[in-house]
């Protein structure tokens, strides 16, 4: 729904004046915005079950493009993974791959571990990493799993997404 707002003055809180906006904005540019502004906002999102029994990091449905606008500008990228096993011990790692260069895996591969019984046990984790890309090109951004010592885990049982925001460097 877009909302329009009309009005023919603004005036100050302390009543001594009034506020001209006549074109305030016309000519704003990705280059006159603060340092850490947020200048674009991509989501994926995706619910496709997939089921892994192996150590090796595979990609996800979980992937994005995006063109930062300056090469100091920074890449914040957020994603979750959710995972249920059966399985005694499952549990998993995950990576974020830029292009071809992995930029992110969890501190500790395998954090995300189930109880010792088999009664089925859903878990999620929440990923964030701050990048340098350092260019003007466009860049793809894609989520990695793996599951601890080969055990069978089901992933995206429920939504999850990739946000990638270009913050201003």
């Amino acid at each position: 729904m877009t909302s329009k707002l009309k009005t023919d003055i603004l005036e100050t809180v302390s009543g001594s004046g009034t506020i001209a906006l006549t074109n305030q904005l016309s000519g704003m540019t990705s280059a006159s915005v603060p340092s850490g502004s947020v200048l674009q906002v991509l989501i994926v999102e995706d619910s496709t079950n997939m089921t892994l029994s192996s150590g090796t990091y595979t990609d996800t449905n979980l992937t994005l493009s995006i063109t930062p606008s300056s090469t100091s500008n920074k890449i914040l990228a957020m994603w979750g993974i959710q995972g249920y096993s059966e399985v005694a011990g499952c549990g998993w790692g995950t990576q974020l791959v830029r292009d071809s260069t992995n930029v992110f895996t969890t501190s500790t591969q395998y954090h995300q571990y189930w109880s010792s019984d088999s009664n089925g046990k859903r878990n999620s984790s929440e990923h964030k990493h701050l990048d340098s890309p350092n260019t003007t090109s466009a860049v793809t951004y894609k989520v990695q799993v793996s599951t601890y010592q080969n055990k069978t885990c089901v992933f995206n049982e429920d939504k999850t997404q990739l946000v990638l925001m270009e913050i201003k460097g």
